[in-house]
């Protein structure tokens, strides 16, 4: 407690000093502005009033402005400006708005007090980069959030070819990705969690979540960014808003939106090289937006792209057998017949492929090798489907919104389980390879109603009902392998392993504003859970007598809530404290390990939050801050265990806590340098011993896996001026990640995983609508240990980051 007291401490005197250096906005507006281009237009009034519009910069072509006369409210001059330009104002906050013509419109570029680009110039060189987020399920500035949010620029990802989430993982702060057995990934945010299946972070596409919660679903997405309008990180229990999974955040895939204000669209391409790599990658994106009137509009992507292989397999003389292919596309339609009525209907395909594992066995100091794999074995294939309908409708004023999701996995890995059945394989069939093909079935349906309700001026309310079924299959097999020729010389067993997953709730979410200046939301959520497994059985040469586990049920209610005081020291910083809970499902075990020592169930576990933040623009919006401390308090946590037979089940566990501070900023010195950087502290242990009877060690101070007690990130990007109408842009990223222990095993010996650096390097041009952009990721080859090791399977192979990579990108505006 004294620690997380001097942290408070030290971030509260870091907040202090730029506290002293705010000062509120002024919006007044007391000069006419004359008939222009409505661009310059919106440009003066921004700089007169000191408060900001958002727009996407094809809203605006080709249009002039009438002006607006002096005397009138900042509010009533720029509904003027825009008179007559078809764009309705819409005001996020006090001193924020924005103008749509259509849904959604992409490329949103603010224009503020300080906007202001120099001709010739890079791309959005000089302009302030307001960021709108739907963290709470509205669109509001990420400054006004009261929620720690990192958002991801979908195109910078694409740009430097970091397109899955173990590319990309390391630029959030708490955000930690673990690569493991079948080809799965363990997500946790803020170091919630124990290393198991069952996550503790939510992921949604487009407000519906995929695997919808459920405690038997164990795929991630890795959604390619190419037609992604941004990806937001949330840090902290979610669980009032989005329900299970959230324990300690979540992960939002936000797609572009169909647009009615003008056909566009873009086209890109690019090639990269992999140090060791023993083939060339290339990707290829394109994306079409067509309004079919002023009321509807399609949208449609393609891409595709090779991943190019960098492990080889001396013992079979193959190279590069992690070589992966992607491709896949998305489709959108948006009716919106009116302002108080929308349809948008969406449709989202990717298959990613890949021939081997990333796993590498560590042979005399070689760190690109894998010689345990067996030929045809190892790889994988993962599809992903995602549907949606979402319907907005105003009635009086309230806004109703609902949300009808459709997603469906089909994922095959195959488990090098060798080293542990190679006897079996040997006595049965005179061969000793012994891989576990796995082949993981999920499809789920979800519906959300929600209802805003302005009540008073000083009273919002939102309440709704969520409904998810989710649908699990799981089979494997355990086969006897030819290690020569690969061919399979029969089968040791096999499993077939459905499961079910219900749940039902409502919520409510109230914000009362006490002033313009201090409001508090109150939030909470009953949720009704059912989990059931089905018939489940193993059979085979190495159950002579098939093992049949009978249907079983159990069922859990779980409360979640939130408190969140926000204090608006001015229009551009604010204070806020959150409390907040999050949960997981519980659910049952198969009936065959009860008599093995297993509990027939295990209870939901919960996270409960105390945090406190700031978020504040400084010096007309050259430096932003953001910043908060917490402590989480985690009970009766999920652990994975394993009965006498060595068959794998889940109980409850004691507790854990995880206490932090987080710190980033984003700086703007001079025109055309943009500085990141964020640290962040997490001391994420348990406070508990595991239980007597348990199988696997923990003892209290025993730290969770995966999880860096130091990381940090620091970015700098400089665009410049070249000549014609051309402009550069040069920037370079430094990634840090602590030291970090591995899962936990049946003695406290655990698996040291050292922290490691990373450096990234870009460069490129802009002119007009084309881009080219030339990337070095991992210039300098680290060779960071992500995963592996002790308590993992095989225990003698690790993942690690990509080798350095360099490539080239081209891409085209339309």
């Amino acid at each position: 407690m004294i620690r997380l007291t001097t942290m408070i401490l030290a971030w509260a005197w870091c907040n202090a000093v730029c506290f002293a250096q705010t000062a509120a906005s002024q919006a007044v507006f007391s000069k006419e502005i004359e008939a222009q281009p409505l661009a310059q237009a919106l440009d003066l009034w921004a700089r007169q009033t000191g408060l900001q519009v958002i727009y996407g910069t094809e809203m605006t072509a080709g249009k002039t402005s009438p002006g607006a006369r002096a005397g009138l409210s900042a509010k009533e001059a720029l509904q003027e400006i825009v008179r007559g330009s078809g764009l309705t104002v819409t005001w996020l906050n006090d001193h924020t708005a924005t103008l749509s013509a259509g849904h959604g419109a992409t490329s949103l570029v603010p224009t503020g007090a300080a906007s202001t680009a120099e001709p010739g110039g890079a791309a959005g060189a000089g302009l302030l980069e307001e960021v709108i987020v739907s963290a709470q399920k509205r669109s509001e500035r990420l400054q006004d959030v009261p929620v720690p949010v990192s958002v991801l620029n979908s195109d910078e990802l694409t740009d430097n070819s970091q397109l899955l989430l173990r590319d990309y993982y390391s630029s959030v702060p708490g955000l930690n990705v673990a690569p493991n057995v079948e080809g799965q990934q363990f997500l946790s945010i803020r170091g919630i969690t124990t290393g198991g299946f069952a996550s503790t972070v939510a992921v949604l596409v487009d407000d519906v979540p995929y695997g919808h919660g459920g405690p038997i679903s164990s795929v991630v997405p890795d959604v390619d960014p190419g037609d992604l309008a941004r990806i937001e990180v949330l840090r902290g229990p979610q669980g009032t808003l989005y329900g299970s999974d959230s324990l300690g955040g979540l992960i939002k895939y936000v797609t572009i939106d169909p647009s009615t204000t003008g056909f566009s669209g873009r086209v890109s391409a690019g090639v990269s090289d992999v140090h060791n790599g023993a083939q060339s990658g290339y990707n290829f994106r394109g994306s079409v937006n067509v309004p079919l009137s002023d009321q509807l509009a399609v949208r449609a992507s393609v891409f595709t792209r090779q991943d190019p292989g960098y492990i080889d397999n001396p013992t079979f003389h193959l190279v590069g057998v992690n070589e992966a292919q992607a491709y896949g596309g998305r489709f959108a339609t948006l009716w919106k017949p009116s302002e108080d009525f929308s349809l948008k209907l969406s449709a989202l395909y990717q298959k990613y492929k890949s021939n081997g594992s990333t796993d590498i066995v560590p042979t005399a100091g070689a760190l690109n090798q894998n010689d345990q794999y067996l030929p045809n074995f190892g790889g994988g294939d993962t599809a992903t489907q995602a549907y949606s309908a979402v319907v907005k409708a105003k009635i009086a004023n309230a806004d109703l919104t609902s949300i009808t999701g459709y997603d469906h996995s089909q994922v095959f890995s195959s488990w090098q389980s060798t080293y542990a059945f190679s006897a079996s394989a040997e006595s049965n069939y005179a061969v000793s390879g012994a891989p576990i093909p796995t082949w993981w079935n999920e499809n789920g349906f979800s519906q959300e109603l929600r209802l805003s309700v302005p009540v008073t001026s000083k009273l919002e309310w939102l309440f709704g009902g969520y409904y998810t079924h989710l649908n699990n299959r799981l089979l494997q097999d355990l086969i006897a392998v030819n290690t020569i020729t690969g061919d399979t010389a029969g089968t040791l067993f096999q499993s077939d392993n459905p499961s079910r997953f219900q749940e039902y709730a409502a919520f409510t979410d109230v914000t009362y504003h006490f002033t313009d200046r201090f409001n508090v939301q109150f939030g909470g959520r009953e949720s009704h859970l059912d989990v059931a497994t089905l018939r489940q059985i193993t059979y085979g040469l190495l159950y002579p007598t098939p093992s049949v586990a009978l249907p079983t049920d159990t069922t859990a209610n779980v409360f979640t809530y939130l408190v969140t005081p926000q204090f608006k020291v001015s229009p551009d910083l604010m204070i806020y404290a959150r409390i907040a809970s999050g949960y997981r499902p519980g659910g049952a075990n198969q009936s065959t390990l009860t008599t093995a020592g297993a509990p027939a169930h295990y209870d939901p576990d919960k996270t409960n939050n105390y945090e406190i933040g700031v978020k504040g623009d400084f010096f007309d919006g050259r430096l932003t801050i953001d910043s908060s401390a917490y402590y989480i308090s985690w009970k009766d946590i999920q652990i994975s265990l394993v009965t006498s037979s060595e068959s794998g089940y889940t109980a409850n566990g004691s507790g854990a806590k995880s206490e932090g501070v987080e710190f980033s900023l984003e700086s703007r010195p001079v025109e055309g340098t943009t500085l990141t950087a964020w640290v962040d502290y997490d001391n994420a242990v348990l406070t508990q011993a595991f239980p007597a009877n348990s199988t696997v060690y923990g003892a209290p101070g025993e730290r969770l896996p995966n999880t860096p007690r130091f990381s940090g990130n620091l970015s700098l990007q400089q665009t410049f001026p070249l000549s014609n109408g051309v402009g550069g842009f040069a920037g370079a990223t430094l990634t840090y990640i602590g030291d970090r222990v591995g899962t936990f095993g049946s003695t406290a010996e655990r698996q040291d995983l050292p922290g490691y650096a990373k450096v990234d390097l870009r460069v490129g041009f802009v002119h007009d609508s084309w881009k080219v952009n030339v990337f070095l990721n991992n210039a300098t080859d680290s060779r960071g240990v992500v995963s592996g090791g002790l308590g993992y399977y095989p225990p003698f192979a690790f993942t690690y980051i990509q080798p350095r990579t360099a490539g080239v990108s081209l891409d085209k505006a339309f």
